[in-house]
């Protein structure tokens, strides 16, 4: 019985879920974000920590199904349409800080000795925000109705446009790295057209007409509607991945597509597994990091993640200077410092185009771990600053009224 596939399987996801359950609580107890608990649990009980988990197989699968469903839930709960109502310090915002952070890690990535490809990969794994994260900080420190808080949310959701735009260039990159002959190239930007195509016809026109059609019939058939939900997602991360893109973009595009009333429906059917799969999204991910690479690949991982952390912080800075938030600018800069959920996409997305695939998952790993970690330290660092400045302000204006009284 112990050799069997079925208890391999079940031994493994009851350890990654127990892993997940002790170091998410520990996290939670001190006030730090519960996915770094869960990614930090994977590099425990992963191959390359304690070795309890072993089936690396199963690890990918879940690691796979993991990112297609996290990226369909982020789609739904993006309106593609709200961008327009943006304003333009977001805009300006993201823009500066999203091509600061890139070109500064890219620049150093090809002194540190990788390949133009490689730099490509290692900039795009650690130039995006984590939304959920930076999220969560901002609301642990209290700060998430401020104005610059409304504006880096704003900032990291045009980030997330980008980055699925990213995924969709980077198997053409890699493709043109490799020297594969132009008419393959332009096929796969047919592929690409096709996909966005397809997937905005059937998105816009078909799947609201029967989310509607099932919304009335919902009380009845329950399951149904659940499955109905589910298949979107799937269905058309199927069609880019047959179509040589990350599977994760169509999943993104679909529920993208999917807006108002209906995504509001289909994120509720979807919504009991959802946090299950994020949950072993970040412990299957972390199972992957070999963090012995740290030692092999020294130089190149401390040159990137040094210039991923500082290069963020001045992007964000400098683009905070250039808007209405520029008294906030160091604010603005600690608060989009964390990267998660996109970098480990991206990294898989390099993993599976034999891309650095050695470095890349440490460097997300140790990003998302580090750039948290100041981010939430350095967010209550300045409040206490501003209570401490409050609170000797306010004596002294107490002092100035009597005086005058």
């Amino acid at each position: 019985m112990a050799s069997t596939p079925e208890f391999s399987l079940l031994l493994n996801l009851g350890l990654a879920i127990f892993a997940a359950f002790a170091l998410s609580t520990i996290f939670e107890r001190i006030k730090q974000p519960v996915v770094l608990g869960q990614l930090i649990a994977g590099i425990i009980v992963g191959p390359f920590g304690l070795g309890l988990v072993q089936d690396l197989g199963a690890i990918n699968l879940l690691a796979s199904l993991g990112i297609v469903l996290l990226l369909f839930v982020v789609g739904l709960e993006l309106d593609p349409l709200e961008i327009r109502r943006v304003g333009t310090g977001s805009f300006i915002l993201a823009a500066v800080e999203l091509t600061i952070s890139f070109l500064s890690v890219f620049g150093v990535a090809l002194l540190a000795g990788l390949s133009t490809i490689q730099a490509v990969f290692v900039s795009a794994v650690v130039a995006t925000t984590s939304t959920a994260i930076m999220s969560k900080i901002l609301l642990e420190s209290k700060s998430f109705h401020a104005k610059e808080s409304q504006m880096v949310i704003t900032a990291s959701v045009i980030e997330d446009f980008a980055t699925v735009f990213i995924l969709l260039l980077l198997p053409g990159l890699a493709a043109a790295s490799n020297q594969v002959p132009a008419s393959d190239l332009a096929l796969l930007v047919v592929k690409g057209i096709l996909l966005v195509a397809v997937i905005f016809v059937f998105g816009s026109r078909i799947a609201p007409r029967i989310i509607d059609r099932m919304t009335r019939g919902d009380q009845e058939y329950k399951e149904t509607t659940f499955l109905l939900a589910l298949s979107f997602g799937f269905i058309f991360a199927v069609l880019s991945a047959g179509l040589g893109f990350s599977p994760a973009v169509g999943a993104f595009l679909m529920g993208l597509m999917i807006r108002g009333k209906q995504a509001e429906f289909v994120l509720e059917k979807v919504g009991p597994i959802k946090d299950l799969f994020i949950v072993l999204f970040f412990v299957s991910m972390g199972t992957l990091i070999n963090i012995g690479a740290v030692l092999t690949l020294t130089l190149p991982i401390l040159a990137v993640l040094g210039t991923a952390l500082l290069g963020k912080f001045c992007g964000c800075w400098t683009g905070a200077k250039l808007t209405t938030a520029k008294g906030e600018a160091t604010r603005v800069g600690l608060s989009m410092l964390p990267r998660g959920e996109f970098s480990f996409i991206v990294a898989s997305e390099g993993a599976g185009l034999g891309v650095a695939s050695q470095i890349l998952y440490p460097v997300a790993g140790l990003t998302t771990l580090i750039s948290s970690f100041l981010s939430s330290i350095g967010m209550r660092l300045l409040n206490a600053r501003r209570l401490k400045s409050e609170s000797v302000t306010v004596p002294v204006q107490l002092k100035s009224a009597e005086k005058v009284g």
